[in-house]
């Protein structure tokens, strides 16, 4: 009788400690079979930031990154000792991954099965498919923010940009704007055309109406808040707007949109005209 079995843990992200939710970030599997570990992650913290503003994504990436390299040396390693510390997996987690000391990130949820002659591969598609979302299964379509930001910049390729901001600063990447209680928020891009124009693409390709409305207040509540900002420094918030793919979530994205247009200082430009607003930011910045 074979008495194959794995382990597996939830690694979670836990924003504050005032809060009793959690986000599950990163799985965790060893396989008694092989003695390997399996570390499947979100790569992009996709859901944590659209659910989150001015979360600490670098440091995040990092602590990934670095379980990530810590469990490939292990699995790499002879040394025999370590695969004996793994029936304890908790105390293991804490002495050579991520000790528990309350941070942003932690393992919990440690479970033990027979594997029952399953392969590896086939129990790591089946956790991942229970316990996680979007932003790290195996066939998901990436997030599309990253896709509208992408097709305006795509338009501007071949500008020398050395050249337009020679004498006056017309264009930037990645920029950054702090509101009155020091919170930083990023653009991925600015131009200038009287104004200083701040992009932020928002995608509503979800598959849920109640995602769409819940992204739309979240976003109308951010720029209200960044209002102040636009006033003094004469900002302009152009809002790169993603389009369900869903005909059935029409409705909820026209919503969307009326909410975005009671911000102040902001600029809607729906998907199918970024090419021409792209246009207009090549014309001012080379001008």
């Amino acid at each position: 009788m074979k008495t194959d079995f794995y382990k597996y843990c939830i690694l979670k992200y836990k924003h504050t400690p005032f809060l009793d939710e959690s986000i599950n970030i990163g799985l965790l599997i060893f396989y008694s079979n092989t003695g390997d570990f399996s570390f499947t992650y979100s790569k992009n913290l996709s859901r944590i930031k659209n659910i989150y503003n001015n979360i600490p994504e670098r440091t995040i990436k990092e602590y990934l990154k670095q379980i990530d390299k810590k469990l490939a040396k292990l699995s790499s390693s002879n040394d025999i000792f370590y695969k004996l510390e793994v029936d304890d997996l908790p105390s293991f987690i804490s002495r050579y991954l991520l000790p528990f000391d309350g941070s942003v990130l932690q393992f919990t949820n440690c479970k033990t099965y027979l594997q029952n002659d399953f392969q590896n591969d086939f129990i790591k598609k089946i956790l991942v498919n229970k316990y996680f979302i979007d932003d790290i299964k195996f066939h998901f379509n990436q997030p599309k923010e990253p896709q509208l930001s992408q097709q305006f910049y795509n338009n501007l390729k071949g500008l020398d940009f050395k050249s337009i901001n020679k004498n006056e600063k017309k264009f930037f990447v990645d920029y950054t704007i702090v509101n009155e209680t020091g919170n930083e928020f990023k653009f991925d891009y600015a131009w200038q055309n009287g104004s200083l124009n701040l992009i932020k693409p928002i995608s509503f390709d979800l598959k849920e109406s109640k995602s769409i409305a819940e992204k739309a207040y979240k976003n109308l509540g951010q720029f209200i808040d960044l209002e102040n900002e636009a006033k003094k420094n004469n900002l302009r918030y152009d809002l790169l707007l993603g389009k369900p793919k869903s005909k059935n979530l029409f409705k909820d994205y026209d919503h969307a949109i009326s909410l975005l247009e009671k911000i102040k200082y902001a600029k809607i430009i729906e998907e199918n005209e970024i090419d021409g607003y792209s246009n207009k930011a090549i014309k001012a910045i080379t001008e």
